[in-house]
């Protein structure tokens, strides 16, 4: 699921858009962040079983469960550099709290990641379209987890969510997810070489 604010408009884009009660997007004032408060700079704009999600306006890239109530923003760290890909990962879990934390995407394993440092992976390699969002909730999907924590192999789901385009003979969904999946495997590689 993508969403936009534009003027004041929510748009809803995804599987999950007829599940999703919203309400309209504004931006709360900017307030001092303390103790890890981060909402002065968040919309709050969907309803996921009557618990707001957080989505951040000037997130690299945010998204929201209606399933789960999870939500989760993507920003650069401030020693964020092309040899110290450092992200920070911002949002409220399935109980409604806030959670923060680093993740370095040169560490990724997408063998064995979750779904927040998948998208972390998305962003380094310059994924970050509402096309290669849906490629990874393609792949979320076929690995059968529900929450943005949850471990799973991407890769595995890739090539199975790859099988299905392809059976069915849907060769631009195909071709894309496999630009996609290409960029992250390579960076993936490249990264673990260094490691060793």
């Amino acid at each position: 699921m993508q969403i936009e604010n534009r003027n004041q408009n929510i748009i809803v884009q995804g599987t999950a858009a007829a599940q999703v009660k919203t309400s309209a997007a504004r931006q709360t004032e900017a307030t001092p962040q303390t103790n890890g408060d981060f909402s002065g700079k968040v919309m709050k704009c969907v309803s996921a079983g009557g618990q707001k999600v957080m989505l951040s306006s000037d997130a690299l890239m945010s998204y929201a469960s209606p399933q789960t109530g999870e939500s989760v923003n993507i920003y650069r760290a401030e020693q964020y550099t092309k040899d110290n890909p450092i992200y920070v990962v911002k949002g409220l879990d399935a109980n409604g709290k806030e959670f923060s934390y680093e993740v370095d995407a040169a560490k990724i394993d997408p063998n064995r990641c979750s779904y927040n440092e998948l998208m972390v992976l998305n962003v380094e390699t310059g994924g970050n379209t509402p096309e290669n969002y849906l490629h990874a909730v393609a792949m979320r999907d076929k690995a059968g987890v529900s929450s943005y924590f949850e471990q799973a192999d991407y890769l595995s789901a890739g090539k199975a969510a790859l099988s299905d385009y392809r059976t069915i003979g849907a060769w631009d969904s195909y071709l894309s997810m496999d630009k996609w999946l290409q960029r992250i495997i390579a960076y993936a590689a490249k990264n673990a070489k260094e490691l060793f």
